[in-house]
Formats: structure tokens, C-alpha cells, sequence
């Protein structure tokens, strides 16, 4: 191996872990309500698509979103697992599962939810930012009742 094929190997590795960050950031910010930190992660025209809980297109309608999600969910925790982050140059695509748990403030219940992100990443001046934040729901449930009895399909 030469000196530029390892260099592109290691710069590969770095962009990997940069979108990791990238992607925990947003839901450290997001569990944290701090929407301004999950709004300035997307690019301007970037594309935020959550299932029933709404499409959103650039930084401003993503923010808001995200600033409102307090009141719908005042306590969320989420956990990411299994990502598969492949890097093209500048563009990136991530597939990750997560589970979140949360308080559902109109009925003061707590939820389980499941599901994965499918992403697409660009390399910025300001480093790796998601182009488009893809979420599909594989159950959102009562946590006591489990997704077998009970999955919610009007949240």
C-alpha cells in the first residue's frame, strides 16, 4: 500500500466517524430540546421526513419542528445501534436502527418507539452536515402494553 492510498483509507475512517458525531448530535439534541444545535446540523435545503410526525424541508421548518417536539414529547432518550455509514468523496449515505423511549404529553403516558434512519450526508465547510434525515417507524407503543398489543398509528 502507498502513501495515497493510505491516506484516502484513513481519511474515509475520519469521515465515518465525523457523520457518527453527526448523527449522535442530533439526537443528543433532540433529547435535549436544544433545536438550533438539530437544525444547524441539516444544510439549508436540507430534508427532514419522520412518518406521522411530519415532512419538513430547510434549516427554519426543521428547527421549528424540532422546537415544538418539546411540547409533544417533554422526555425523550434516544439510542442509535447498527449504523452502516458508507462515504462516497463528498456525499455519504447511513442506515441506522434506534429505539427511543418518551412521555406522550397529551395522555402523560410513557412510549417505546422503534425504528430506522435512513440518511444522506454531505461533506460542507463546516464539515459533515444530513442532507436528508429519513426516519421509518417500526412501532411507536404504549410502553407497558408492548408493540404487540398495542401500536400507535394516530400519535
Amino acid at each position: 500500500m502507498n502513501l495515497e492510498e493510505l491516506e484516502s483509507r484513513l481519511r474515509k475512517l475520519e469521515d465515518i466517524e465525523a457523520i457518527r458525531n453527526v448523527h449522535a448530535a442530533l439526537v443528543y439534541g433532540h433529547d435535549a430540546g436544544n433545536w438550533q444545535l438539530v437544525a444547524d446540523l441539516f444544510v439549508n435545503d436540507g430534508i427532514a421526513e419522520f412518518g406521522p410526525f411530519g415532512h419538513y424541508e430547510g434549516k427554519e421548518a426543521i428547527g421549528k419542528h424540532f422546537k415544538g417536539a418539546r411540547e409533544t414529547m417533554p422526555f425523550r432518550l434516544h439510542l442509535l445501534h447498527n449504523p452502516v455509514i458508507k462515504v462516497d468523496g463528498d456525499k455519504a449515505t447511513g442506515k441506522w436502527s434506534f429505539q427511543a423511549y418518551a412521555t406522550q404529553a397529551s395522555t402523560n403516558r410513557a412510549i417505546e418507539i422503534a425504528g430506522e434512519y435512513n440518511c444522506e450526508y454531505v461533506r460542507t465547510n463546516d464539515g459533515w452536515k444530513f442532507k436528508v434525515c429519513a426516519c421509518r417507524f417500526h412501532y411507536i407503543t404504549p410502553y407497558d402494553e408492548g408493540w404487540v398489543k398495542t401500536n400507535l398509528t394516530n400519535f
